[in-house]
């Protein structure tokens, strides 16, 4: 395979940034997520993937759900704080204000585009990421605005 074309094409793939924030064990995280898409109308669902080593993958595996929150077009420091590994900075949503989603109570950002709390209904392993499979159970619009994308961050993540 042509490495380099394989990155150069990945990366013309449009992508949005999302912060996947979840709550288990009395704690609260949240990541930045790239890779998330509706995947089914009725029940509503939407897919996250999700890399294998981090924390947020367990704590979503014990809570069984998680919220997914749109970033505006304004937040890309907020992207970048939370891109970072959970080794680097383990508390990453101190400071940022949340407030619990009403299904489950997964952590929401309501200074983002808005949100969809997911009951987890699948995994399945995908190399070294984990596609979480999530029934929307709660959904809220807290602004209104453009949505933050990866070439708008100026960002890049592909393989």
């Amino acid at each position: 395979m042509d490495e380099a074309a394989k990155q150069t094409i990945l990366r013309h793939f449009p992508y949005g940034l999302y912060v996947v924030t979840v709550a288990a064990g009395g704690e609260d995280h949240g990541m930045t997520a790239n890779w998330v898409m509706q995947a089914a109308f009725d029940p509503p669902m939407v897919v996250v993937a999700v890399e294998n080593t981090s924390k947020t993958l367990g704590m979503i595996r014990d809570s069984r759900h998680f919220a997914v929150n749109v970033l505006l077009d304004s937040q890309r420091e907020l992207a970048g704080k939370l891109g970072r590994s959970s080794e680097q900075a383990p508390q990453k949503l101190k400071g940022i204000k949340t407030k619990p989603a009403p299904g489950a109570g997964a952590p929401v950002i309501p200074d983002c585009l808005g949100w969809v709390e997911c009951r987890v209904v699948a995994t399945l392993p995908s190399g070294d990421h984990t596609l979480v499979l999530g029934e929307v159970v709660g959904a809220g619009v807290e602004h209104e605005g453009k949505p933050l994308t990866l070439q708008d961050a100026r960002l890049k993540y592909s393989g």
